[in-house]
């Protein structure tokens, strides 16, 4: 791991002078500044004050109390965009990037869900996850860990520009976290996640809980044979078609559980002692580690055409929008209540407004399409 590719955002904070901020702005290329530290004051005060005029004395005497001028709160140079922000400090920050969750969140919950340490592994699906956590004032210091570059045919379901093209997917959503939070611990692992790495990525912090959204079967027998050795809760969010199938694998309080839920069996074994895994293993694997009864017709149909006729696994935003949603909850519901216990958890977009939807139903062409795939 290293921060060759990832960079960080330059921070002045604590006690500097006017020449500080001079020298921040002489030493770096800064494309655009912009102040928004006495807009954020006003809004602290409102926070703090909520039955108070939004403007009148007691803000005019709130400002007054406070530290002013260039040398109060934080200065923050973000190197890849030029820009440099003068914002409050982290934790007045943080009690207003917070505060709209409140009651729904207590004071108390949100700071234990803001000291836990998530690790996601794979910046496709899990960049969507990262940002929901950090929107959702969860896990303070977070690791993400991929090796791949952005393509234009992921923006299908990455929320980037055409100019993020070609750029490290774990660099672009590091500095999604650090535009919203400077202050965040953000550890990129910009070649993946190895045997070299692994148990770091594991501890020093140690995960609360890891997030595994990548396609490398070994890896992904990895990431589990390291969770149960750590006692890490894991979930992935497999997306399918307009579905979403969760598994949570609660190796914290259930050490004796069996990885993948025993769903492979043997196969694990191989997995990891074969020297090379082929498209057709994939294949294989993929469908008896989701289960063909939760695979749509048309996902089915299309695992052939991988390599063929299509580049990759089709997948859809609006599946990949509602797995950072259900990720932020199910951490939360990790952390705060300890719920959910280890299991398969289904959910199917036509049910929930009462669509019509055949996709799983038996059929002629389901009975072909796995008869074709089974060889």
């Amino acid at each position: 791991m290293g921060n060759q590719i990832v960079k960080k955002p330059v921070i002045l904070k604590g006690v500097f002078s006017e020449s500080d901020v001079a020298a921040l702005r002489q030493k770096h290329k800064i494309f655009e500044e912009i102040d928004i530290y006495d807009r954020q004051l006003a809004e602290l005060f409102h926070v703090l004050h909520p039955a108070e005029p939004e403007r009148g004395e007691a803000l005019e005497r709130f400002k007054k109390e406070r530290p002013a001028g260039v040398t109060a709160g934080t200065w923050v140079y973000y190197p890849w965009s030029g820009t440099l922000l003068h914002t409050v400090g982290a934790d007045d920050l943080f009690r207003l990037r917070t505060n709209r969750n409140q009651l729904l969140i207590t004071h108390q919950e949100q700071q234990k869900l803001h000291q836990t340490t998530v690790g996601i592994a794979g910046m496709s699906v899990g960049a969507g996850i990262a940002l929901a956590l950090a929107y959702s004032g969860i896990s303070k210091s977070i690791k993400i860990a991929d090796f791949d570059e952005l393509d234009t045919s992921n923006l299908n379901r990455l929320r980037e520009s055409l100019a993020a093209v070609g750029k490290p997917k774990v660099a672009l959503a590091a500095q999604h976290l650090y535009e919203l939070d400077p202050f965040a611990d953000v550890q990129a692992f910009e070649e993946g996640i190895d045997e070299a790495n692994i148990d770091s990525f594991f501890s020093d912090p140690k995960l609360t809980v890891v997030i595994d959204e990548i396609d490398d079967f070994k890896m992904k027998v990895q990431l589990r044979l390291h969770a149960k050795k750590h006692g890490t809760p894991l979930l992935m969010f497999t997306s399918l078609g307009d579905n979403i199938l969760i598994d949570v694998e609660r190796y914290d309080s259930e050490p004796e559980l069996q990885i993948f839920h025993g769903l492979l069996g043997d196969l694990t074994d191989e997995i990891i002692k074969k020297s090379e895994i082929t498209k057709d293993d994939e294949r294989r694997y993929a469908v008896l580690l989701v289960g063909q009864k939760y695979i749509p017709t048309q996902a089915l149909a299309s695992l052939p055409e991988m390599g063929r006729s299509l580049v990759g696994r089709p997948q859809l935003y609006s599946t990949i929008a509602v797995d950072g949603g259900l990720a932020a909850y199910i951490v939360r519901q990790i952390v705060l209540n300890n719920k959910p216990t280890s299991g398969r958890y289904f959910v199917k977009f036509s049910d929930l407004i009462g669509v019509a939807d055949t996709d799983l139903t038996e059929s002629g062409q389901r009975q072909d399409i796995l008869k074709k795939l089974r060889g």
